[in-house]
C-alpha cells in the first residue's frame, strides 16, 4: 500500500513540477518530465494536454496535434484539448478546421474563456470581424473583470470605426 501512496505522491510532485518548468518556459525538462507521467499514467488527460501545449511552443505542430487527440480519445468532454488543436489549426492556416474547433469546446464548456478568446483570434484573421466582436462580448459575459478581452475588444471596435462603443468596453462602463 505505501508504494502505490508513494507512486501517487510522486506522480502529482511530477505533475506540478512539469506545469512549474512550462510556465518558466523551460519546455524541454517540462516534456522530459511530462513523457515519464505518461508512461506511468497513459489515461492521464492532463499530462496529455500539457504535452500538447509544450509541443505547440516548440512549433511542434504535429505532435501538438498527436497528444490533442490522444486527449480526446481519452475524454470527448475535454474542451481544452479541442481548443488546443485549433490553435495547431489556426497556426497551420486551417482557419475553418480552427472555427469548428473552438466552437465545439464551447459548447462542451460555455464558460470556457480562453476558447472565446481563440475563437476571436481566428475570427478576425478569417476577416469575420462582428463575430469576433460576438466572441469576446461572450467572454466578457462570463468574467466582466478580464483586461486583456476588454482591450483587445476595444482595439478592434476601433479598429471598425465604432470608437463610441470601443471607450465604453475599455473604460468598463
Amino acid at each position: 500500500m505505501a508504494s502505490s501512496v508513494g507512486n501517487v505522491a510522486d506522480s502529482t510532485g511530477l505533475a506540478e513540477l512539469a506545469h512549474r518548468e512550462y510556465q518558466s518556459g523551460d519546455f524541454e525538462a517540462a516534456e522530459r518530465h511530462c513523457m515519464q507521467l505518461w508512461r506511468q499514467e497513459p489515461d492521464n488527460t492532463g499530462v496529455l494536454l500539457l504535452l500538447s501545449s509544450i509541443h505547440f511552443q516548440c512549433r511542434r505542430l504535429d505532435r501538438s496535434a498527436h497528444f490533442s487527440t490522444l486527449a480526446i480519445k481519452q475524454n470527448p468532454m475535454l474542451a481544452e484539448a479541442y481548443s488546443n488543436l485549433g490553435n495547431v489549426y489556426k497556426e497551420r492556416g486551417q482557419l475553418q478546421e480552427a472555427i469548428e474547433h473552438y466552437r465545439h469546446a464551447l459548447r462542451l464548456k460555455p464558460d470556457f474563456i480562453d476558447g472565446y478568446i481563440n475563437l476571436a483570434a481566428a475570427l478576425v484573421a478569417a476577416g469575420d470581424m462582428e463575430g469576433a466582436v460576438q466572441a469576446y462580448v461572450s467572454a466578457l459575459q462570463y468574467n466582466p473583470d478580464l483586461y486583456c478581452v476588454r482591450s483587445d475588444l476595444g482595439n478592434l471596435l476601433k479598429a471598425l470605426g465604432r470608437l463610441e462603443e470601443a471607450k465604453k468596453v475599455v473604460s468598463g462602463g
